[in-house]
């Protein structure tokens, strides 16, 4: 078998992680999903924005440098978030280290549990034993599923290494932007849809919730759009009632 087939190794959780009581571990399960969360937002914002872009250029036009930089700052949040999530550092909270102290934790997890934890929670009672237990099959495809061995966690831990996180020097000395590692969205796609399977497949269990990964006032983005476009409108018509040939 070769080293890159081999089985991952049976990490113990970083030491922060070890021996964490319940209100220890709901702090563990926002803080993991504030970056699962903050990168699906912005790659929704991105995705959406260009798509508007793409649909209306004489819109895009009015402020595309304002437009160009807030792709690039979407982007890069929603890949700096993302990374976070995926990262492998041994004593960081990470969706990883997140299921190994899960798998070191799971006397937390149970319906009395949830109970105590969300007492007023009319759905609790509806939930049977076995809703809130991970099974430890699973537990352990999920965690390793989350490491290096897998080729998109791969991609994006080299592009953040080289790219996002710090710059590669020898990278940038070769001058190539070919050389760069690359990340397809197809990748982040993927890796999003992962983060968010994982997050509230393991949130539901400890305390029968979830996490949505859509804002509210998702859409305000065309609001904007739409705006400026009448506003283009009514000056293209007022231009045509004034005879004047060309509206810049």
């Amino acid at each position: 078998m070769s080293e890159q087939e081999a089985e991952p190794v049976k990490n113990k959780a970083p030491k922060a992680l070890r021996d964490v009581n319940e209100t220890e571990f709901a702090a563990l399960v926002r803080g993991l999903a504030l970056d699962v969360v903050d990168a699906h937002i912005h790659w929704g914002q991105l995705t959406l924005l260009e798509k508007e872009m793409n649909a209306r250029p004489d819109v895009s036009a009015q402020a595309y440098t304002f437009w160009h930089y807030t792709r690039v700052a979407h982007r890069q949040t929603a890949l700096a978030s993302l990374a976070r999530v995926f990262d492998q550092e041994p004593g960081s909270l990470h969706m990883r280290s997140f299921l190994e102290a899960i798998r070191d934790h799971l006397h937390l997890f149970n319906k009395e549990g949830i109970s105590r934890r969300r007492p007023d929670d009319p759905f609790v009672k509806m939930m049977s034993p076995e809703a809130a237990k991970p099974d430890p099959a699973q537990l352990a495809r999920d965690i390793d599923s989350c490491s290096t061995l897998d080729p998109d966690i791969k991609a994006l831990n080299r592009f953040r290494s080289n790219l996002l996180a710090h710059r590669g020097a020898k990278l940038t000395r070769q001058d190539d932007v070919d050389k760069s590692p690359p990340l397809l969205v197809e990748q982040v796609k993927r890796l999003l849809d992962r983060a968010k399977t994982l997050l509230n497949r393991y949130s539901f269990m400890f305390d029968n919730s979830g996490y949505s990964m859509v804002p509210h006032g998702h859409g305000d983005l065309v609001n904007i759009f739409d705006g400026v476009e009448r506003d283009l409108n009514r000056q293209k018509a007022e231009a045509e009632a004034q005879g004047k040939p060309e509206f810049p």
